[in-house]
């Protein structure tokens, strides 16, 4: 049996056309017999089939693949094991030892099963049990989904009752997300939620660069509410302030009288203001995780800032050209 491994360094691709190459591995009874590798001039299915053809590769090894290109490959007579993450070294192990599978090296699957067993082992003589880990996407039960409590977590969800204020969120939410009859937008979804949580006072924390839809959407909600926007630059120091110490690249710190966003402040302005809930929009990644982190008031998104993407970053899971590019991106890290 002859494998293709797509690779990337000393990694499986996390995408088989991101690859820099394609191990070939060769195994025959009693293990590995044969690895080698070859570069990969152009990165597309079509480039890596033509590699996997031209020395006769019974089966890829791949990371991420779409069904698409998974259907096509299959329709040259080449299976595909995805899914599998890991160093060149565990992957070729697998193949050595048996242990190969979709999935191989995620969902808390190692890539080494030797190392697996032997802290199985080591767990179990001391009395104690592997810790469950939470990964959704490999539950094979699904048991929410047929009307039962999931019991990962029946620890968790006995050790004490909800909070109120928690308890009436998620009733809150569910009555939004169970109605039948309409099918509500985000910014009514947002109305009717602060409605039936009684919110009086909302905070509107914006990114400058989404100032004109932060002031249609601040005229909406005050039919409602009492808004209170607060830009990102608020109380911001310029980025070449003496005082500043945020260490910028070259190229922000050659815009001049450029001032810096101050996540932290926009949280205290409106902590200050006792606002009862507060909604992003548009905050820069990292940004909204510092504002998320000061904010006394619970944070709901609204709009997410996307400059490749029209405010629409859920397409990138939908492109080969953007997945591609995230990989790429994690890649050079």
């Amino acid at each position: 049996m002859r494998y293709g491994i797509s690779i990337l360094g000393d990694r499986v691709a996390p995408r088989c056309t991101c690859a820099d190459a394609v191990l070939l591995v060769e195994s025959r009874k009693g293990g590995v017999q044969q690895r080698n590798s070859v570069n990969l001039n152009h990165r597309s299915l079509v480039g890596l089939l033509d590699v996997l053809a031209s020395n006769r590769v019974d089966t890829l090894v791949c990371g991420g693949i779409s069904r698409s290109d998974k259907e096509f490959t299959r329709g040259r007579q080449i299976a595909v094991v995805d899914n599998v993450a890991g160093s060149v070294a565990e992957v070729v192990a697998a193949i050595g030892s048996g242990a190969l599978q979709p999935g191989l090296g995620l969902s808390g699957q190692s890539a080494d099963p030797e190392i697996v067993s032997a802290d199985n082992l080591d767990l179990d003589r001391a009395g104690l049990s592997t810790p469950a880990t939470a990964d959704c996407l490999a539950c094979q039960d699904h048991l929410c989904l047929r009307g039962k409590p999931c019991h990962l977590d029946d620890h968790e969800r006995h050790q004490k009752p909800l909070e109120r204020e928690v308890n009436d969120m998620l009733e809150a939410a569910l009555d939004i997300s169970l109605e039948d009859e309409r099918t509500l937008c985000r910014l009514s979804e947002l109305i009717y939620f602060c409605l039936e949580m009684r919110y009086q006072h909302l905070g509107l924390a914006y990114c400058i660069e989404l100032q004109e839809p932060a002031e249609i959407l601040t005229h909406v909600l005050r039919r409602f509410f009492v808004v209170s926007p607060v830009s990102c630059k608020i109380g911001g120091l310029a980025i070449d302030d003496p005082l500043s110490s945020v260490d910028t690249g070259p190229a922000v710190r050659g815009r001049r009288h450029a001032i810096a966003c101050n996540p932290t402040g926009q949280a205290a302005a409106l902590n200050r203001a006792g606002t009862e809930i507060n909604v992003l929009v548009g905050l820069c990644m990292g940004a909204d995780c510092i504002f998320a982190r000061a904010s006394h008031a619970p944070v709901s998104t609204l709009f997410v800032k996307d400059r490749s993407l029209a405010n629409n970053p859920i397409g990138a899971v939908y492109s080969d050209y953007y997945l591609n590019e995230a990989v790429r991106a994690g890649a050079k890290r």
